[in-house]
C-alpha cells in the first residue's frame, strides 16, 4: 500500500488529510503504479470507469491533469511513486517531459534506496563490533611451530570444519577461494615476520559451494625468546556487509550515470539550441550595424553584437565543461589538453602538461572519472590554492592510469581538510572507489597540493 509522505502545493484548496492511503484515495493510480506503470492523465474525461474514485477524489482538490511515476532501483519491487498535478489547466503530458521527469524520479529513487542501504550498514558494522567484542566467537590460534589451528566451534561452523577435525593452515587456504589465496597468504607471511597485528578480507568456499566473506583480525604472540610462536585472531562473517557495501556502490554508480546523463542533456540542449539562436541574432545586429553608422545607435549596436558573440561563446565554454564530447570523440588526452588550454586562457593560470599516450582504447569509465578528477582539482586551484603554475601529467602504471594534478600554490593541513571535508574531494574519491582505483593527496602549507589518482583499465570486480 502507498501511503502520501510529502506533498507541496500552492496555498488554498481544500484541506489535506494527515493521513492519505492511496488504497483508499487513489485505488486504480495504485494498481497501475504497483504494476510499475507510469499513468499520465491530461484530462479526467479520459480516466476508464474503474477509476471512479480517484476521479472524484482528484475533482474534489481541483485537480485537471495528474502524472505518476513509479519508484524503484534497477527494475526491483515499485516502493513508492512520484506525482507531479497540475490545478490550473488540462496539460498534455509529451513523452520528452515525462522522460525527464522519470529521471528526476530515478534520482530520487536511488538516493533513498541510498540512504536504507548507509543505515543496514551501519547496523551491520555495529554488530560486527559486537561480535567482535565477544570473546567466545569465531577465535583460532595457529600454533606456528607444528602449523595446527586451535579452534573454537563457532570458528568451525563459519568454514564446515568437523568437530574433530585437525585443521593445518594449509587445510585452512584451501578453503580460501583461488583469487585470494596470494593475499592472504602474504598478510599471514607480513603479520609472523614484522610480529605485529593486521587483518584481511576473503572469501572462503564452503564445501555446498556456497561463498561466503570473511574477515580476519590476528596478532602475533611471541615467546620469552622474542621468536613468533602463535598467531591468535578471531574471524566473522561479514557477508551481508560485503552485500551491502556493493549496493551502495551500485546506487553510486547509477546516481553518477544519472547525473553525467542529465550533464550531457542540458550541454547538448545549450549547444544545439541556446548557441545558434545566440549566434542569429548576433548576425541580424551585425546586418543592422552598417545601417546605423554615424547615428547614436551605431554604438548600442556594436555593443548589443559583441555582447552576443561572448554569450554565445560562454555557453558554448560551460556546455564543454557539463559534457565535453572530444573526450567521446577524440579520447581522455585530447580531452585533458583541450580543458588545461581553456583553464589556462580563462584564468591566467599557466599550465605545463605532460600526457603520455595511454593504449589504444580507454575505457569511457576511467577516461570520464579521470577527465572528472582533473577538472575538479583544476577548480580546486582557482578556489584555494593561489597557484602560479599547475602541472598535469598522465601515465600508465600497473595495468592502469595515473593521473597527477600538481600545483605551487598555499597547500593547506590534511587534518583541516578531515575536519571540514570538501564536498569536490568527496566526488572525486568517491568516483575513484567505484573503479576500484587509489585517490592520495599530499600537501602541506606552503607546499602546494599534489593529486594523484590511479585507474585501473579493466571493469571492477564483481
Amino acid at each position: 500500500m502507498l501511503t502520501l509522505t510529502h506533498l507541496y502545493r500552492p496555498l488554498g484548496g481544500p484541506p489535506v488529510t494527515q493521513t492519505m492511503d492511496a488504497q483508499d484515495y487513489f485505488p486504480w493510480c495504485q494498481r497501475q503504479v504497483l504494476a510499475g506503470k507510469t499513468v499520465a492523465v491530461s484530462s479526467l474525461a479520459d480516466l476508464p470507469a474503474e477509476a471512479a474514485r480517484d476521479r472524484e477524489v482528484w475533482d474534489h482538490y481541483d485537480i485537471k491533469s495528474a502524472l505518476r511515476i513509479p519508484v524503484s532501483v534497477g527494475g526491483d519491487r515499485v516502493f513508492g511513486s512520484v506525482n507531479f498535478n497540475d490545478t490550473r489547466t488540462e496539460r498534455r503530458w509529451s513523452e520528452a517531459l515525462v522522460q525527464r521527469l522519470q529521471l528526476v524520479a530515478q534520482i530520487f529513487a536511488n538516493a533513498l534506496a541510498r540512504k536504507d542501504a548507509d543505515q543496514a550498514l551501519r547496523e551491520s558494522e555495529a554488530r560486527l563490533s559486537l561480535a567482535a567484542d565477544a570473546a567466545a566467537v569465531g577465535l583460532w590460534s595457529l600454533n606456528l611451530a607444528t602449523d595446527r589451528f586451535w579452534l573454537t566451534d563457532m570458528t568451525r561452523e563459519l568454514f564446515a570444519f568437523t568437530p574433530s577435525e585437525e585443521v593445518t593452515f594449509e587445510r585452512f587456504l584451501g578453503l580460501v577461494h583461488p583469487d585470494d589465496q596470494p593475499s592472504v597468504r602474504e598478510t599471514v607471511r607480513t603479520m609472523v615476520q614484522s610480529r605485529s597485528e593486521g587483518q584481511m578480507q576473503y572469501r572462503a568456499v564452503r564445501p555446498d559451494g556456497r561463498v561466503r566473506w570473511m574477515l580476519s583480525r590476528g596478532r602475533v604472540r611471541c615467546g620469552s625468546s622474542g621468536e613468533p610462536k602463535y598467531l591468535m585472531g578471531v574471524t566473522l562473517d561479514i557477508t551481508e556487509r560485503k552485500q551491502t557495501e556493493g549496493r551502495m556502490q551500485d546506487l553510486s554508480r547509477r546516481l553518477i550515470r544519472a547525473h553525467e546523463a542529465e550533464r550531457a542533456r542540458l550541454a547538448r540542449e545549450l549547444h544545439d539550441d541556446l548557441t545558434q539562436r545566440l549566434a542569429r541574432l548576433a548576425i541580424d545586429a551585425g546586418r543592422v550595424e552598417p545601417a546605423a553608422v554615424g547615428t547614436l545607435a551605431a554604438e548600442t549596436v556594436r555593443s548589443i553584437r559583441e555582447g552576443l558573440v561572448q554569450l554565445s561563446e560562454d555557453i558554448h565554454a560551460l556546455s564543454y565543461r557539463l559534457h565535453p564530447s572530444v573526450l567521446e570523440d577524440l579520447g581522455l588526452v585530447e580531452a585533458l589538453k583541450a580543458e588545461c588550454e581553456r583553464f589556462a586562457q580563462r584564468e591566467g593560470v599557466r599550465v605545463d602538461v605532460d600526457l603520455l599516450k595511454p593504449p589504444a582504447i580507454v575505457p569511457l569509465d576511467p577516461a570520464l572519472c579521470l577527465f572528472r578528477v582533473a577538472q575538479e582539482a583544476l577548480q580546486n586551484v582557482v578556489r584555494h590554492a593561489r597557484a602560479r603554475t599547475v602541472q598535469v601529467s598522465l601515465r600508465v602504471l600497473d595495468d592502469g592510469l595515473q593521473l597527477a594534478v600538481h600545483d605551487d600554490g598555499i597547500g593547506f593541513l590534511p587534518a583541516l581538510q578531515q575536519a571540514r571535508p570538501s564536498l569536490g574531494l568527496a566526488s572525486m574519491r568517491e568516483r575513484i572507489a567505484l573503479l576500484e582505483g587509489e585517490l592520495d593527496i599530499e600537501t602541506a602549507p606552503g607546499q602546494g597540493t599534489t593529486i594523484v589518482a590511479w585507474v585501473p583499465l579493466k571493469g571492477p570486480s564483481a
